[in-house]
């Protein structure tokens, strides 16, 4: 049997990606490895969102090169927003790569490496595509099973300043629910006892299908769905969570109020510059209707910090916002100015330096705050994952912690109990720190 071995890059995202990519493979007669001097193929799956990304994505595949010198006989297949945002430059920079493949043309992924050695290009790669996965392709989750991924749409119509996934991945383009739904109930079928949704816009779903966004909709039906499990939500344009989904969200059995919000700023003169399409007072608006409604509810957001034309009065709003209007996890990252964006040619770019002092300065006032939260939780009893453990302590979440991005629950192990990766338990919170929580086995 063939052997390939996978790199993956980026988001959840892409995650769900990779998963389909593996399925691909295994449908093509292909079993996996780690190691990469046995493998026939080798595929990175890679991101480009910011420099940071698209220089990882680099430093792989150049890293990938003598395992080419020592077996002229391997495949090297890239893939991905790197392919995508740079396909001009990618058989010059990399000739020993055999097959590079934008996000647009996974369709094609199996034909492409069937007549890999026949083909007059390398790179195939379209953001205009309508590709975008269904349930009858096999995912090979590289997530534990008891939880995974469903992303059910691709592509961005927001258009912000300073982002370049409008111009990788191409316009909306939704799943039909009932493709989703199906998806849905083959993982909680199979042991998925959390299921996440993601899109870059969770909130704008199926507006280019049914003509208005459908997320409640879609979750209306997936409520239906039989089993031990839960849903949560991610990446909500602010501005599109509406009372009815938080109602909904209240009085739902399936659905968790954990709210991922990226609100990047709240200087409205940024905010414009950004083209965000929201105020301040719209923030505001929604964190205190979910907080007046749903009094558990988890808020999660993600700020940029050093934007062009952020003075220290607006990036001084920005931390007394966060201080105030309080986030129970909080991401930030500085700005980048990217090649194809608006934002990039803006007067008044603020130094590197600058930028890093001002994110500094963000996540120690977030320290406090998370440190605050989570006293609060003090005695609070959870139901908890267990996803691994580390010494004395078993490692997992509740529902009130994302997979990847937030913090974890340390169970104490006094009794020696035999726990297996995807059991619930019941945990009491005993202590704390600024952003884990330690509980007891009740």
């Amino acid at each position: 049997m063939k052997k390939a071995g996978i790199i993956h890059l980026g988001c959840s995202k892409n995650q769900v990606d990779t998963e389909i990519l593996l399925g691909f493979l295994k449908d093509l007669g292909y079993s996996f490895t780690s190691r990469p001097e046995e493998a026939d193929l080798l595929l990175v799956n890679t991101c480009a969102f910011i420099k940071p990304a698209w220089q990882e994505a680099e430093e792989n595949i150049v890293s990938l090169e003598k395992y080419k010198l020592k077996n002229e006989n391997l495949k090297i297949v890239v893939v991905g927003c790197y392919v995508e945002r740079f396909k001009d430059k990618l058989e010059e920079k990399y000739p020993y790569v055999d097959l590079f493949i934008g996000p647009g043309e996974y369709d094609k992924f199996c034909e492409l490496l069937k007549s890999n050695m026949h083909l007059s290009s390398k790179v195939y790669s379209s953001p205009a595509s309508t590709f975008i996965y269904n349930h009858r392709m096999k995912r090979v989750l590289i997530s534990p099973n008891f939880w995974a991924y469903v992303k059910i749409s691709e592509g961005c119509n927001n258009l912000c300043s300073y982002c370049t996934i409008p111009y990788i991945r191409g316009k909306l383009r939704s799943r039909r629910i009932e493709d989703i739904v199906k998806e849905v109930y083959s993982l909680v079928k199979n042991g998925a006892k959390e299921i996440n949704l993601i899109s870059q816009d969770t909130t704008r779903y199926g507006e280019d299908i049914y003509g208005e966004p459908s997320l409640l909709a879609l979750l209306k039906e997936l409520e239906k769905i039989k089993g031990d499990f839960y849903i949560r939500i991610l990446y909500s344009y602010p501005i599109r969570i509406t009372r009815d989904l938080v109602h909904f969200i209240k009085n739902s059995e399936k659905i968790v109020p954990y709210f991922e919000i990226p609100i990047q700023h709240v200087n409205d003169e940024i905010l414009i510059r950004m083209n965000r399409n929201y105020t301040k007072e719209d923030i505001k608006r929604v964190w205190s209707m979910i907080r007046e409604n749903i009094e558990e509810s988890v808020i999660r957001t993600t700020v940029m910090v050093g934007f062009p034309g952020e003075t220290e009065k607006a990036f001084e709003e920005l931390l007394a916002f966060i201080e105030e209007y309080y986030f129970e996890r909080l991401g930030a990252f500085t700005y980048y100015a990217e090649d194809g964006t608006i934002a990039k040619d803006f007067d008044d770019q603020i130094s590197n330096e600058e930028k890093l002092r001002r994110f500094d300065l963000l996540m120690k006032k977030q320290k406090k705050i998370s440190r605050k939260l989570n006293a609060k939780l003090l005695g609070k009893e959870l139901e908890v994952i267990i996803e691994g453990k580390n010494k004395n302590y078993y490692i997992g979440r509740s529902w009130r912690e994302a997979p990847e991005v937030d913090s974890l629950i340390l169970i104490e192990d006094k009794d020696s109990r035999m726990f297996k990766v995807g059991d619930k338990i019941r945990v009491r919170i005993k202590n704390y720190s600024a952003y884990d929580l330690i509980g007891e086995l009740i």
